[in-house]
């Protein structure tokens, strides 16, 4: 694999949900600006889910108090709605706007029993994913499912609730040490008020809100949540803390500060526009320095999606998708709490690491698993078999027939590894001894190299 191609490679990885071998076969010799472009292009257009009928909007034929309620009633549907996001991640054009979603979702983390409030909320992120990170904040702060999970809808001038002032700045924007504990509480009077409708919806409660003077930052005035807002997105340190989060999600675990602070100031310069900071981030040489080539573990969310692509897989018990990804340690609308999943090492434990690099017989039913019960067990007998929980219906031709069409675009033997490890590796002796294409996947989707990206 030349140079070119493992830019390729190593691009896709980044910004997909796994690299797909069609994709290789046709952008492995362009110029890497180029499909930087076709990227960013094809996350132009995207499409929202919804799965759910927004039953807010029946607000005048049903009653506002009504609705809260069926929302409520409705908690066990965020399964659902997990399982749709799912299956959007891989088979949406707009694979980069998916990849900021997610990230998105991660940052901004919330889990409110409310699926159409939820599916409303994942919609607000995917349509300000690419966009401008100021506007993202200033929605997100109105976010009806948000308020819920943050007890502001309890934030009221006689009896200030801190909880969503505090995280705004601790873990949306600026990071710890770089308020004070009087701005959080100033900043959660101008918060007052800021609740959720009978109806469902973001309202501005007025006999709520505490209309008196605030110091925040150093500066007095009557200030609102907005101006809180403003003044948080004034200082350096949130574009800091906002490229701290890209440079480790999409470059290494391993910051570097001096190019942390090179993405900071294209993201102020362009008034926190996420696209442009994100093109100068995936353009740069930076970007592409082998040391980065397998640093990044990938998520319980990517690997997952990555087997549903190379297979068109589906469990023959789609709900028990949900237990996989439990067992993996990522349920997508059901992070650990407001600060998300940690990530990076934090994504393998000796029970998980062993899930993961047997994920492809557990779908074959070779093996069988019971989460929290026991560890993978002994080879099932043909009766144990249909009770596996994680059977899978996987497509073997149509995997087989997108990595054959790939073989041209370089080395023949070791097409396969090359197409399914993004790292400065060399195959195992082993490898060149296995014969056939789906021996060779089944190979090296068992390697450890396999879980990083």
């Amino acid at each position: 694999m030349n140079a070119n191609q493992q830019k390729v490679r190593h691009l896709l990885y980044r910004t997909t949900f796994g690299i797909h071998p069609e994709a290789f076969a046709k952008w492995a010799d362009e110029p890497i600006n180029q499909l930087v472009d076709a990227l960013f292009e094809a996350s132009k257009s995207f499409k929202d889910i919804n799965h759910f009928e927004d039953i807010r909007k029946k607000k005048k034929e049903v009653g506002g108090l009504k609705v809260l309620k069926m929302i409520l009633k409705s908690r066990k549907d965020l399964q659902e709605l997990n399982l749709v996001w799912l299956d959007h991640l891989c088979t949406s054009n707009a694979a980069l706007r998916e990849k900021m979603t997610v990230f998105w979702h991660n940052h901004f983390a919330t889990s409110a029993p409310f699926p159409v409030l939820m599916q409303a909320q994942n919609n607000l992120i995917r349509k300000n994913a690419m966009g401008n990170f100021k506007t993202l904040l200033h929605e997100i702060a109105r976010d009806p499912a948000m308020i819920i999970y943050l007890n502001n809808q309890q934030n009221k001038k006689d009896a200030p609730n801190e909880n969503f002032a505090r995280e705004v700045m601790e873990l949306f924007t600026l990071g710890r040490g770089h308020y004070s504990e009087n701005d959080i509480k100033e900043a959660a009077r101008a918060f007052t008020g800021w609740h959720v409708g009978k109806d469902g919806y973001f309202k501005f409660v007025e006999k709520d809100h505490d209309f008196g003077s605030k110091t925040c930052f150093g500066k007095t005035g009557n200030w609102n949540g907005d101006d809180i807002l403003n003044f948080i997105l004034e200082k350096k340190e949130t574009s800091l803390f906002v490229c701290k989060k890209l440079y480790k999600a999409f470059v290494s675990p391993r910051l570097n500060e001096d190019f942390i602070e090179l993405m900071a100031e294209k993201f102020r310069e362009t008034d926190y526009d996420i696209s442009s900071v994100l093109r100068f981030m995936l353009t740069h040489d930076h970007f592409y320095e082998e040391q980065h080539r397998g640093m990044i573990i990938k998520s319980p969310v990517e690997l997952i999606a990555h087997y549903k692509m190379l297979f068109q897989l589906q469990l023959k018990k789609p709900n028990n998708m949900i237990k996989l990804q439990k067992g993996l340690g990522q349920v997508l609308f059901l992070p650990p709490n407001v600060a998300g999943w940690p990530g990076d090492r934090n994504w393998i434990d000796s029970t998980s690491l062993l899930l993961r690099m047997n994920l492809l017989y557990l779908f074959e039913g070779k093996i069988n698993y019971q989460l929290r019960e026991k560890a993978i067990a002994e080879t099932p007998t043909e009766e144990e078999k249909g009770q596996t929980p994680f059977y899978a219906k996987i497509n073997w031709d149509k995997t087989e027939l997108w990595f054959k069409k790939a073989l041209g675009s370089f080395d023949h033997k070791r097409v396969v590894y090359d197409l399914l490890i993004n790292a400065p590796i060399a195959p195992p002796k082993q490898f060149e001894q296995v014969k056939g294409t789906l021996e060779q996947v089944r190979y090296v989707l068992s390697l450890p190299e396999f879980q990083v990206m």
